[in-house]
Parts: C-alpha cells; sequence; structure tokens
C-alpha cells in the first residue's frame, strides 16, 4: 500500500456556492477536511465564508502585500499563483499543495481514484498540459519579461511542492520591482500558466504534465473561452473523466454576462452612433422610431 503523504488541497474561488461547497466536500473525503481549504483573493469584508469551512483570505493588503507583489486589476483572475503563496504563508507541515478551481468536475464517484496516482509522483509542480507555450497564446507575449524560453500549462488543477514556492516568490517579487519602477503596462504582466511554467523550468524546479500522469482522461478539459458543459452535457460521462470548465446554470449565466458586458463595452463605434443617432434627433416620434428600429434589429441577433 502506498504510504498517503500530508497534502493541502484549497479550492480557488471569489464566493461560495453551491457549487464551490460540492467541490470542497468531495476533496475533503480524500484529503480531510482539516486539510481542505477555500483560497479567496479578496477584500474580507466583501465576503461571508460558512460556519464549518476552513478558508484563507488574502488581498493586497491581508497575508501578501502589493508594496512586494504587483497587484494589476485582474491580480485575482490573473495570477493564480499568488493563491500558492498566501497558502505557503498560511499553512506549514505540507508535503504538497493542491489548488483546484470550482469548476472543475470529477465524473468518478470518490476524489481516491483520481489523487491516489500522484502519491508516488515527486514532481515540484504538476499541472496539465505542462510544456513548450505555442505562440499561439494569448499571453504569450509577456514571457519576454521572463528572459526564457516560454512555457505554459493549464492552471485549473496544479500540485506544488511548498519548498519551491519561496523560489518562485522571489522571482516575483524582483518582476513586480521592475513593473512598478519602469511603468510597465500591467497588460505586459505575465499570467500564472506562462509564469510558474517557465520560471519553474529556468529554476531547474522538476515540473510535469499531470495529464500525462494520470489514469484520467483529460479530453474534456478544456481553457477555450467558447467551450463549457452543462450538466446536461455531461450526465452520461462516468469514470475517470475530468471536465473544465463545468457550470451550473447560476454560474453560465453570470460567466456569458460578463463575457457581453466586455464585447459590449469595447463597441464604442456602434453604441457611439446610436446615442448621437437618437439624441440629436429633434423630433421625438421619429427618435422612437427609430430606438425601436435599433432595439429590433438587436433582437433579431439573438
Amino acid at each position: 500500500m502506498v504510504e498517503k503523504k500530508k497534502n493541502a488541497v484549497a479550492i480557488r474561488c471569489h464566493q461560495i456556492g453551491e457549487a464551490e461547497k460540492k467541490l470542497y466536500s468531495f476533496v475533503a473525503e480524500y484529503f480531510g477536511k482539516e486539510n481542505t481549504f477555500f483560497v479567496m483573493n479578496v477584500d474580507p469584508a466583501t465576503v461571508k465564508v460558512p460556519e464549518g469551512y476552513n478558508h484563507i483570505i488574502f488581498n493586497h493588503e491581508t497575508i501578501l502585500s502589493s508594496e512586494q507583489l504587483y497587484w494589476p486589476q485582474d491580480v485575482a483572475w490573473k495570477c493564480g499563483d499568488y493563491c500558492y503563496y498566501a497558502m505557503f504563508n498560511a499553512l506549514s507541515g505540507y508535503a504538497y499543495f493542491w489548488l483546484i478551481e470550482p469548476d472543475i468536475k470529477f465524473c468518478c464517484d470518490t476524489a481516491e481514484t483520481f489523487f491516489e496516482d500522484f502519491e508516488t509522483q515527486e514532481a515540484d509542480f504538476l499541472a496539465p498540459k505542462f510544456g513548450r507555450a505555442l505562440e499561439t497564446l494569448p499571453f504569450y507575449s509577456t514571457a519576454r519579461v521572463l528572459e526564457s524560453p516560454p512555457m505554459s500549462c493549464l492552471f485549473g488543477i496544479t500540485r506544488m511542492n511548498p519548498a519551491a514556492i519561496h523560489k518562485l516568490v522571489n522571482t516575483r517579487q524582483n518582476l513586480s520591482e521592475k513593473f512598478y519602477k519602469e511603468k510597465i503596462p500591467p497588460s505586459q504582466y505575465p499570467n500564472d500558466e506562462i509564469f510558474v511554467s517557465t520560471v519553474g523550468a529556468r529554476l531547474g524546479l522538476r515540473c510535469a504534465p499531470m495529464d500525462k500522469l494520470s489514469s484520467f482522461n483529460f479530453l474534456l478539459f478544456s481553457v477555450d473561452p467558447n467551450v463549457y458543459f452543462l450538466e446536461q452535457d455531461v450526465k452520461d460521462v462516468k469514470g475517470k473523466f475530468i471536465v473544465h470548465p463545468f457550470m451550473d446554470g447560476e454560474s453560465f449565466i453570470n460567466k456569458k454576462m460578463r463575457r457581453f458586458e466586455g464585447v459590449l463595452n469595447q463597441s464604442f463605434p456602434l453604441l457611439d452612433f446610436m446615442a448621437q443617432s437618437i439624441n440629436k434627433c429633434s423630433d421625438e416620434k421619429l427618435k422612437e422610431v427609430l430606438r425601436e428600429k435599433f432595439r429590433k434589429r438587436l433582437q433579431d441577433c439573438v
């Protein structure tokens, strides 16, 4: 029988709903409730953690500091590795840390079926699809500041050796100082996938592709923004499959509305034309006719 190492597992999230609670309970069956956490990069005043759930809440002035780490506006989404740094500061005595996003679905009945594959794996960093970065990746250009061959991975589920974290933190801090001093645009700050993979390889950390070491099928594991899986899409998928992103109805609507608002806000010429056409029309009847025709045309698109 393989000796089970002491691992901490954290669900990376910004709010705690039914999906987050369900995943928390699922992984706690294997790791133990005392070793299971929510890790949240949020303002502590804006979130209420239900009773009975362990949690690590951090931000630019709690546990971590924006004086030492660069803190772009989208840091909670962009820099999942900051969750590892918060765990490192808050926890001790663990052989490995796991970090899991809440839109992961394990299609097996017990967490043991997935996680036992990794009890004998001693890599410092495990992540799906770890390897050379493709130039088509959205964050590929940000690797230039890392001065190493760009590497990448998928960050939906990862495992890290706490002993390796201080090396990554030091590099992030040096990079942060550079961004602050040279006023480099936040868009050029490397995201978690590019940073950890590229720097980890450069520093000689033992990094490996999780999907190659697992007995699970990762074909339904995607980061394409246009790909998602609802309950009815995967209700018949059973056994050794891992799905990402898996969404309940509320998560699906919220995500699509965020994308819609983003696209809409970038459609300035159209929005400006509509607003100017209506506002500058002196005839109230014509104004209403035009407004209705604009509305109907937009409705036709959906």
